[in-house]
């Protein structure tokens, strides 16, 4: 058994949402790869983002890198 592999990336994503409001946000992700039938799949995929820790919890969606 091939020991997993894992991928950590900062995306951004810029869009119009299908209301007409823009999107401009940085997401992080985290993949995990095995090597399954000599095939390398996708065996675990998470995103998140950064939240306040004033008391709020909301998404800190207007940081930047």
């Amino acid at each position: 058994m091939t020991l997993p592999s894992f991928c950590h990336s900062l995306n951004w994503i810029n869009a119009t949402r299908s209301d007409g409001e823009p999107v401009d946000m940085w997401v992080r992700e985290t993949l995990c790869f095995q090597k399954i039938d000599d095939k390398w799949k996708i065996t675990h995929q998470h995103q998140s983002v950064p939240f306040y820790m004033d008391g709020s919890h909301k998404a800190a969606i207007d940081l930047k890198p």
